[in-house]
Protein backbone atom coordinates (compact mmCIF):
# COMPACT_ATOMS: atom_id res chain seq x y z
CA UNK A 1 0.00 0.00 0.00
CA UNK A 2 1.16 3.55 -0.90
CA UNK A 3 3.31 5.57 1.51
CA UNK A 4 1.39 9.02 2.44
CA UNK A 5 3.32 11.25 4.80
CA UNK A 6 1.39 14.14 6.26
CA UNK A 7 3.21 17.31 7.28
CA UNK A 8 1.24 19.63 10.32
CA UNK A 9 2.74 22.98 9.45
CA UNK A 10 4.73 24.61 12.23
CA UNK A 11 4.78 23.65 15.81
CA UNK A 12 7.02 24.29 19.20
CA UNK A 13 8.44 27.47 18.92
CA UNK A 14 6.85 28.43 15.55
CA UNK A 15 2.62 28.77 16.33
CA UNK A 16 2.05 29.89 13.05
CA UNK A 17 -0.48 31.78 12.50
CA UNK A 18 -1.87 32.87 15.81
CA UNK A 19 -5.66 34.41 16.99
CA UNK A 20 -5.94 34.70 20.83
CA UNK A 21 -5.26 31.93 21.68
CA UNK A 22 -5.48 29.79 18.81
CA UNK A 23 -2.67 28.46 17.30
CA UNK A 24 -2.76 27.34 13.92
CA UNK A 25 0.26 24.56 14.66
CA UNK A 26 -2.45 23.11 17.47
CA UNK A 27 -5.74 23.08 15.16
CA UNK A 28 -3.37 21.20 12.14
CA UNK A 29 -1.94 18.84 14.52
CA UNK A 30 -4.92 17.81 15.56
CA UNK A 31 -6.42 17.42 12.14
CA UNK A 32 -3.77 15.46 10.60
CA UNK A 33 -3.87 13.22 13.32
CA UNK A 34 -7.28 12.80 12.21
CA UNK A 35 -6.45 12.29 8.42
CA UNK A 36 -3.88 9.88 9.51
CA UNK A 37 -6.27 7.57 11.72
CA UNK A 38 -8.79 7.27 8.59
CA UNK A 39 -5.95 6.76 6.08
CA UNK A 40 -4.52 4.08 8.51
CA UNK A 41 -8.40 2.40 8.53
CA UNK A 42 -8.20 2.58 4.40
CA UNK A 43 -4.78 0.58 4.53
CA UNK A 44 -2.18 3.25 3.74
CA UNK A 45 0.95 3.47 5.93
CA UNK A 46 1.17 6.79 6.83
CA UNK A 47 4.16 8.89 8.84
CA UNK A 48 3.70 12.46 10.17
CA UNK A 49 6.53 14.74 10.15
CA UNK A 50 5.67 15.27 13.92
CA UNK A 51 2.56 14.40 16.65
CA UNK A 52 3.36 16.66 18.90
CA UNK A 53 3.89 20.37 19.53
CA UNK A 54 7.65 20.75 18.66
CA UNK A 55 9.42 22.50 15.93
CA UNK A 56 10.64 20.79 12.63
CA UNK A 57 12.94 22.29 10.50
CA UNK A 58 11.38 22.82 6.24
CA UNK A 59 14.35 20.89 5.29
CA UNK A 60 14.10 18.60 7.97
CA UNK A 61 10.18 17.51 7.07
CA UNK A 62 10.93 16.74 2.77
CA UNK A 63 14.38 15.06 3.47
CA UNK A 64 11.86 12.67 6.26
CA UNK A 65 9.49 12.14 3.04
CA UNK A 66 12.49 12.04 0.50
CA UNK A 67 13.99 9.07 2.78
CA UNK A 68 10.95 7.35 2.95
CA UNK A 69 10.30 7.36 -0.77
CA UNK A 70 6.86 7.99 0.48
CA UNK A 71 4.28 8.57 -2.42
CA UNK A 72 2.26 11.92 -1.44
CA UNK A 73 3.38 14.70 0.95
CA UNK A 74 0.36 16.48 2.38
CA UNK A 75 0.84 19.50 4.41
CA UNK A 76 -1.66 20.97 6.83
CA UNK A 77 -1.73 24.45 7.29
CA UNK A 78 -4.46 27.32 8.52
CA UNK A 79 -4.21 30.79 6.05
CA UNK A 80 -4.37 34.49 7.56
CA UNK A 81 -4.46 37.96 6.69
CA UNK A 82 -4.66 41.34 8.51
CA UNK A 83 -8.34 41.76 7.35
CA UNK A 84 -10.43 40.01 8.97
CA UNK A 85 -12.42 39.13 5.74
CA UNK A 86 -10.33 37.20 4.01
CA UNK A 87 -11.77 33.41 4.06
CA UNK A 88 -11.87 30.31 1.87
CA UNK A 89 -9.87 26.67 1.60
CA UNK A 90 -7.29 26.92 -0.53
CA UNK A 91 -4.44 24.25 -2.35
CA UNK A 92 -0.68 25.17 -3.63
CA UNK A 93 1.28 23.14 -5.50
CA UNK A 94 4.92 24.02 -7.17
CA UNK A 95 4.32 25.16 -10.73
CA UNK A 96 6.78 22.46 -11.98
CA UNK A 97 5.10 19.76 -10.47
CA UNK A 98 3.75 17.42 -12.83
CA UNK A 99 0.00 16.86 -13.92
CA UNK A 100 -0.96 13.94 -11.47
CA UNK A 101 0.37 16.68 -8.52
CA UNK A 102 -2.37 19.03 -10.16
CA UNK A 103 -4.75 16.31 -10.46
CA UNK A 104 -4.47 15.25 -6.61
CA UNK A 105 -4.30 18.55 -5.05
CA UNK A 106 -7.72 19.34 -7.61
CA UNK A 107 -9.31 15.80 -6.09
CA UNK A 108 -8.23 17.13 -2.31
CA UNK A 109 -9.86 20.45 -2.89
CA UNK A 110 -12.99 18.87 -4.15
CA UNK A 111 -13.54 16.84 -1.25
CA UNK A 112 -12.90 19.60 1.50
CA UNK A 113 -15.61 21.91 -0.85
CA UNK A 114 -17.91 18.79 -0.61
CA UNK A 115 -17.48 19.32 3.15
CA UNK A 116 -18.62 23.14 3.04
CA UNK A 117 -16.73 25.93 3.09
CA UNK A 118 -16.99 29.66 3.46
CA UNK A 119 -15.30 29.91 -0.18
CA UNK A 120 -13.17 27.88 -2.74
CA UNK A 121 -10.25 29.42 -3.17
CA UNK A 122 -8.85 27.05 -5.72
CA UNK A 123 -5.82 25.29 -6.60
CA UNK A 124 -3.13 27.69 -6.80
CA UNK A 125 0.78 27.80 -8.02
CA UNK A 126 3.57 28.85 -5.39
CA UNK A 127 7.06 28.42 -4.05
CA UNK A 128 6.61 26.83 -1.12
CA UNK A 129 9.79 25.06 0.08
CA UNK A 130 7.47 21.59 0.73
CA UNK A 131 6.28 21.64 -2.62
CA UNK A 132 9.49 22.37 -4.03
CA UNK A 133 11.95 20.23 -2.51
CA UNK A 134 9.86 16.69 -2.16
CA UNK A 135 10.59 14.09 -4.89
CA UNK A 136 6.71 13.11 -4.81
CA UNK A 137 3.75 14.21 -5.34
CA UNK A 138 3.26 17.28 -2.71
CA UNK A 139 0.40 19.90 -2.09
CA UNK A 140 0.02 22.39 0.79
CA UNK A 141 -3.81 23.05 2.50
CA UNK A 142 -4.92 25.91 3.80
CA UNK A 143 -7.88 25.10 6.12
CA UNK A 144 -9.79 28.50 6.00
CA UNK A 145 -8.34 31.58 7.71
CA UNK A 146 -8.11 31.97 11.66
CA UNK A 147 -8.31 35.31 11.35
CA UNK A 148 -12.02 35.11 9.99
CA UNK A 149 -14.38 34.19 13.08
CA UNK A 150 -16.31 32.15 10.55
CA UNK A 151 -13.73 29.92 8.96
CA UNK A 152 -12.52 29.41 12.30
CA UNK A 153 -16.35 28.59 13.34
CA UNK A 154 -16.53 26.23 10.13
CA UNK A 155 -13.03 24.33 11.33
CA UNK A 156 -14.52 23.27 14.46
CA UNK A 157 -18.14 22.43 13.53
CA UNK A 158 -16.88 20.42 10.48
CA UNK A 159 -13.51 19.47 11.79
CA UNK A 160 -15.18 15.51 11.28
CA UNK A 161 -16.42 16.01 7.86
CA UNK A 162 -13.06 18.32 6.75
CA UNK A 163 -10.82 15.12 7.95
CA UNK A 164 -12.65 12.74 6.14
CA UNK A 165 -12.62 14.94 3.09
CA UNK A 166 -9.02 15.23 3.19
CA UNK A 167 -8.29 11.41 3.52
CA UNK A 168 -11.30 10.71 0.85
CA UNK A 169 -9.39 13.17 -1.21
CA UNK A 170 -5.95 11.57 -0.95
CA UNK A 171 -7.42 8.31 -1.51
CA UNK A 172 -8.27 9.55 -5.30
CA UNK A 173 -4.99 11.44 -5.87
CA UNK A 174 -3.43 7.96 -4.62
CA UNK A 175 -5.44 6.27 -7.43
CA UNK A 176 -7.65 4.36 -4.64
CA UNK A 177 -11.08 3.88 -3.95
CA UNK A 178 -12.32 5.32 -0.84
CA UNK A 179 -13.84 2.34 1.54
CA UNK A 180 -17.02 3.98 3.52
CA UNK A 181 -17.28 0.52 5.40
CA UNK A 182 -14.22 0.67 7.19
CA UNK A 183 -14.37 4.59 7.73
CA UNK A 184 -15.32 4.95 11.28
CA UNK A 185 -16.67 8.53 12.81
CA UNK A 186 -14.97 7.23 15.95
CA UNK A 187 -11.60 6.94 14.79
CA UNK A 188 -11.50 10.50 13.65
CA UNK A 189 -10.88 12.14 16.78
Amino acid sequence: MKLIYLDPGHGGKDPGAVNGRRHESDDVLKLSKAVKNLLEEQGFTVRMTRETDTYVSLEDRTEQANRAQADWFISIHRNSFANAEASGVEVWIYPTKDAETNRGAKEVLDEIVQAGVQKNRGVKKGDYHVCRETKMPAMLIEMGFITNATDNQLFDSRFEQYAKAIAKGICKAAGTEWNEKTASADQVT
